[in-house]
């Protein structure tokens, strides 16, 4: 029988595959096309981006080796941070333990994209609602917000000690 962090480590890394197979998928669909999906409220673009920076393409522009110390080196230390704190808290605190768990696969999976396509992350989501829009995002990126939505959820609801 599996324990739950034998589960947690089959499905991190199953997610990881997951990530990976849908950006391999977008980098070949929609090279040349792009896709809307939904109506004239709510509607899903997919549309291929090769994303230099982070969020919202911050750091794009900074020189190459700092882009391989922020990004290759100080993301690689951040998540294999967080994985080793979601596996020795696991027992005693599941909620932020698996909050840290959804960032460092996410991360993981976003490392991937930096180390073997040139610095890049392949991005492919835009949600937009009426005249709102997101960034271009992937599953990698909304498994670092969901763990990272937890923890700030968790922060704020949880009462202070004092």
């Amino acid at each position: 029988m599996f324990s739950s962090r034998t589960l947690v480590l089959t499905l991190g890394i199953a997610f990881i595959i997951l990530d990976q197979w849908v950006k391999l998928i977008a980098l070949v669909a929609l090279n040349n096309h792009s896709y809307v999906y939904g109506n004239q409220s709510v509607w899903l673009d997919l549309a291929l981006s090769l994303n230099p920076g982070a969020f919202l393409s911050l750091g794009a522009g900074l020189a190459p080796w700092l882009k391989q110390l922020v990004f290759v080196v100080a993301v690689g230390v951040v998540c294999a941070w967080a994985i080793v704190w979601a596996w020795r808290h696991w027992q005693s605190a599941p909620v932020k333990a698996s909050a840290a768990w959804f960032i460092a696969v996410g991360g993981l999976s976003n490392l991937i994209d930096r180390v073997f396509r040139d610095g890049h992350v392949v991005d492919y989501l835009v949600l937009n609602i009426g005249t709102l829009h997101t960034g271009v995002f992937n599953l990698a990126d909304i498994a670092i917000m969901a763990g990272a939505t937890v923890l700030v959820m968790d922060g704020i609801t949880r009462p202070s000690k004092r």
